[in-house]
């Protein structure tokens, strides 16, 4: 049976034009600050994009929760960052992890000041080799509002598999009165996945 503490799990993750990190204490002002940017893009689909404050404080209490959780493998976070500059340009990481299978699902944002250059693509590419290889995972989704047409231009670009529409999955984030359909994309380890 895995111990999932026992997993070396890289901290830092380095790609072609990003260093995705774990967070870490002081990390909150430059989070905040690319939240506080994409507010406008992130409400239609992120009910905690709604919650206030986001400022540099509650970011700075993720990051530490963030590396704690990362530590415990319950929840593997990076901050996206410009690998020349270390500029944080937004998150993503692999969530909901379900060790005994295992498999989890990967979520994703970016600074909107830096979008439509492929970088979240790239951040993805590089978890979802993290997943289905060092990992082992069996399975890794990639779960969306049906409107979110950049965010499963994503899961499409890197070769997921669109297995499903989950109807009234959830409440619009930015209209909770009204129902919403989530687009569930997987890949599976017997998938062929070249970077």
């Amino acid at each position: 049976m895995t111990v999932p503490e026992l997993l070396d799990v890289p901290a830092v993750i380095t790609t072609e034009r990003l260093i995705l990190r774990c967070p870490a204490p002081g990390d909150g002002q430059a989070w905040s600050e690319a939240v506080q940017a994409s507010l406008p893009e992130l409400r239609p689909w992120m009910e905690w994009a709604h919650q206030t404050p986001l400022d540099a404080q509650k970011y700075e209490v993720a990051a530490r929760r963030a590396q704690a959780d990362f530590l415990q493998r319950r929840d593997l976070v990076f901050l996206i960052t410009d690998r020349h500059s270390g500029a944080v340009l937004g998150s993503c990481g692999i969530h909901r992890i379900h060790w005994a299978l295992p498999k989890g699902d990967i979520g994703y944002f970016l600074d909107s000041r830096h979008v439509g250059r492929g970088l979240v693509t790239e951040a993805v590419a590089a978890l979802t080799a993290l997943a289905l290889g060092p990992l082992a995972f069996q399975r890794i989704e990639i779960r969306c509002d049906v409107r979110n047409e950049r965010s499963s231009a994503v899961a499409r670009r890197l070769g997921y598999a669109l297995e499903g529409t989950l109807r009234h999955d959830r409440r619009w984030a930015d209209d909770p009165a009204r129902l919403s359909d989530t687009l569930l994309f997987a890949q599976v380890r017997r998938d062929s996945f070249c970077i």
